[in-house]
């Protein structure tokens, strides 16, 4: 059998579903493009990039074709610039067919527009799906936001990467002022661009799958509260909590307890750490074998989220508008999907540029 035709193909057609291959005849060798590598250059990627292009191209007018092809150009350049930044040994991925889909998809998107802040969240998105060699959830879903983030503008980037702050990334920074200073350099770049934010752009956000509805609603605060529960408590007083001297008893050495715990105001005491994650981390340092009676007074007493609310807004003011938007135009009740995350991931990036340096793969696995 030298070639699988129309008409063996239907001939197959009762059967059982199965994936037809087709077979080489005498003489012939059928080579699998996974086991053998031709190696390709960085001129052979970009001839790759622009040709992708050309046929697509031709139908538009003489103008638009050339607008279009400058653009197509500028895109190849500052993508091929970034892969070979990031992975030089990944441009030879480029002769996967889904490499190539995923490249075409991106340079026709930027083709449209020419928007130079498009333009930069799709390069992040193609260099990482350029990576993803094999077909699992992260490649389908770079695919996909590739594909939506032509769809959406910079108000939905900025609403998409604030909601994917609060309700995805965890900061672990060791001290308050620590964790102050990063959320600053993190959320004002993208707060600017959210404030003609509507309702209508919130349901747009789920049309588009960036977006889900979840179960139930949580307000802002509770979500500040949940991730940062050493930022967030008033502390406590020793004589008033057992679990202390649970903690103190276990220790081997009494002078780790202020490794642990750190004085506050009104003769309160507060564990020496922002998050869960943090507290474990300082208590296998002085040999605790168990972190919950610390967990436990890290969360003791938690602030008002009246004052939550006055402390973000008085350290952050430029998040005022999102925040009062959470409840009224339901970002409450919204989860970023795993594309929505893909796109989010991508503006952070495009514009925190080092101080964000978190890898996809923490959210997308």
């Amino acid at each position: 059998m030298a070639t699988l035709t129309l008409a063996t193909a239907i001939s197959l057609a009762g059967r059982d579903m199965a994936w037809l291959r087709q077979q080489a005849g005498d003489g012939a060798q059928l080579v699998q493009a996974q086991t053998v590598n031709y190696g390709i250059s960085v001129q052979d990627a970009e001839h790759i990039c622009l040709k992708l292009m050309k046929e697509y191209l031709e139908r538009y007018s003489q103008e638009a074709f050339e607008v279009a092809g400058k653009r197509v150009e500028e895109f190849a350049v500052n993508f091929l610039t970034e892969l070979n930044k990031q992975a030089p040994e990944a441009i030879s991925n480029l002769k996967d067919p889904g490499v190539q889909s995923a490249v075409l998809d991106a340079e026709v998107g930027f083709a449209k527009s020419g928007d130079e802040q498009l333009g930069e969240v799709l390069v992040e998105m193609l260099v990482a799906r350029t990576l993803e060699t094999e077909r699992n959830v992260k490649q389908l879903a770079l695919n996909e936001g590739i594909a939506v983030a032509q769809r959406l503008t910079s108000k939905h980037l900025a609403a998409l990467s604030l909601l994917f702050f609060f309700k995805n990334v965890q900061v672990n920074p060791p001290t308050a002022e620590d964790f102050k200073e990063r959320v600053k350099a993190l959320l004002p770049p993208m707060c600017a661009d959210f404030r003609s934010f509507t309702e209508s752009d919130s349901q747009y956000l789920v049309a588009t799958g960036c977006a889900v509805r979840s179960i139930g609603t949580i307000s802002w605060q509770s979500i500040m509260k949940q991730r940062y529960p050493g930022l967030y408590h008033r502390g406590f007083r020793p004589e008033e909590t057992p679990s202390m001297d649970e903690i103190l008893n276990g220790l081997e050495n009494p002078g780790a307890a202020a490794i642990l715990f750190e004085s506050a105001e009104d003769g309160f005491f507060k564990v020496n750490a922002i998050s869960e994650e943090g507290a474990r981390v300082i208590g296998s340092t002085v040999g605790l074998t168990e972190n919950a009676p610390l967990l436990e007074l890290m969360k003791h007493n938690p602030i008002p989220d009246v004052e939550i609310t006055d402390s973000v807004k008085r350290d952050i003011p430029e998040l005022l508008d999102f925040l009062e938007a959470w409840s009224t135009l339901g970002f409450d009740g919204l989860d970023v999907s795993l594309t929505g995350i893909a796109v989010a991931y991508a503006n952070f990036k495009r514009l925190t540029k080092e101080a964000f340096n978190a890898k996809i793969d923490v959210w997308i696995s």
